[in-house]
C-alpha cells in the first residue's frame, strides 16, 4: 500500500559502459534464487487494495509473467494479495476491477470467528474481561457492516487496561469503573464503538442475567429462570438478538447444513425461545426462518430435545406460531 509504481522497478543507476540505466532489485521483493534449503518462496502484499492505481498495473505484470519491472521472480514463488473490503465501512480502497487480472487470482473471503479469536486471545494473555465478554456474547467481536466493534479494537482495549491503567483483574476493572471513570470509559467506547463499548462496562460492573453463550450451551439454571419469569425483558431480548447473530454466521459458515454442535445450539435456542413471552417468541422464531435461512432443520433440532414431554409442549407451541 505505501509503494509506487517506480518504487517496484529498483533504484536506477547509469551504466556508463552502455551508456544505458539499469535498475538495482528492490530488498522488499523476492531474491532471484528460492534460498537453499527451502522449496519456494510466499510474497505476502498486505493492503494491497491501498496501493495506487499505477501500482496495480505493476501487480499484473507481477502475476502474469512472474516479473517486477525487469527482476524475474523464481518459478517457486506464490504470491498473496491481501486487504479490508472496505465498502461496508466507506474505507479509501482501489478496486481491483480489471477483469483480466481477477481471472488470474482466486479469490477468498475471511471473516473473523469468536472461537479461533479467543484461541488466540488465551494464548496472548488478552484481558480476563474482554475474553469473558467475548465468550458470553461472540457476536460483539465484529460488526461487519460498521467500523466498530472488531478484533483490533478488542486487543486494544485489553492493552490499555493492562498496561495503561495497571487493572490485570477483573474485580479491580469493576470497582474502577463503578467508581465513574470518565476518561477509562471514553477509552472503551472510541475503540469498540459507543453502544458495545457501554454494554462491556455494564457487563462488568452490572452483569446482565442471560448471556448469548447460556442459550447456545443451554444453562439449565437460567431456563429455568426464564421459565418462572424471574429473567429481565432487557436482557433476554438482548441475549436473543445475539443468539440470532451468531445463528446467522453458523448457517453461511455451513451453507445452511447443521449438524452436530450445531444442531445442538439451535435445539438449546428451541428450548429458550418456546418458553418467552408469546410475542417475543413469534417473532425470532420468524427471524430464525428469515434472517438464518434454517427452517429446515428445525425438526431435526427439536428431535435431540431429551425429554419427550417437553419436546411435545416446544413443538405445540411453535406449531401455534405458524398457524
Amino acid at each position: 500500500a505505501f509503494k509506487e509504481n517506480v518504487d517496484l522497478g529498483g533504484y536506477p543507476v547509469p551504466d556508463n559502459d552502455t551508456r544505458q540505466m539499469i535498475y538495482y532489485r528492490p530488498r522488499f521483493i523476492p531474491p532471484e534464487k528460492v534460498p537453499e534449503g527451502f522449496q519456494g518462496i510466499v510474497w505476502f502484499l498486505d493492503e494491497s487494495n491501498r496501493a495506487h492505481p499505477t501500482v496495480i498495473q505493476t501487480l499484473f505484470q507481477i502475476i502474469t509473467e512472474g516479473r517486477c519491472g525487469e527482476h524475474s521472480l523464481p518459478e517457486k514463488t506464490a504470491i498473496i494479495l491481501a486487504g479490508n473490503l472496505g465498502d461496508m465501512d466507506e474505507t479509501t480502497i482501489t478496486d481491483f476491477d480489471d477483469s483480466a487480472l481477477d481471472g488470474r487470482l482466486s479469490i477468498l473471503h475471511l471473516k473473523p470467528s469468536a472461537s479461533d479469536w479467543l484461541s488466540w486471545a488465551f494464548r496472548e494473555n488478552i484481558h480476563p474481561s474482554v475474553i469473558k465478554y467475548i465468550s458470553m456474547f461472540p457476536e460483539k467481536l465484529w460488526d461487519e457492516k460498521n467500523i466498530n466493534p472488531n478484533p483490533r479494537g478488542w486487543h486494544q482495549v485489553s492493552n490499555a487496561l493492562l498496561h495503561s491503567w495497571g487493572l490485570p483483574a477483573e474485580e479491580e476493572l469493576s470497582r474502577h469503573l463503578g467508581n465513574g471513570s470518565t476518561t477509562l470509559r471514553i477509552m472503551i467506547n472510541s475503540l469498540v464503538g459507543h453502544v458495545t463499548g457501554d454494554d462491556f462496562i455494564s457487563q462488568v460492573t452490572a452483569p446482565r442475567q442471560l448471556t448469548v453463550s447460556e442459550i447456545l450451551k443451554g444453562s439449565e439454571e437460567k431456563l429455568e429462570m426464564l421459565k418462572n419469569r424471574q429473567l429481565q425483558q432487557e436482557d433476554i431480548l438482548w441475549a436473543l438478538n445475539g443468539t440470532i447473530a451468531v445463528l446467522k454466521d453458523m448457517a453461511v459458515r455451513t451453507s445452511g447444513i447443521f449438524t452436530g454442535e450445531e444442531l445442538v445450539r439451535l435445539s438449546n435456542v428451541l428450548r429458550f425461545l418456546a418458553f418467552t413471552r408469546g410475542d417475543i417468541r413469534m417473532t425470532y422464531f420468524l427471524m430464525l426462518m428469515k434472517e438464518c435461512g434454517i427452517f429446515t432443520v428445525i425438526p431435526a433440532a427439536v428431535k435431540l430435545i431429551g425429554d419427550e414431554e417437553t419436546r411435545i409442549e416446544i413443538k405445540q407451541r411453535f406449531d401455534r406460531v405458524m398457524m
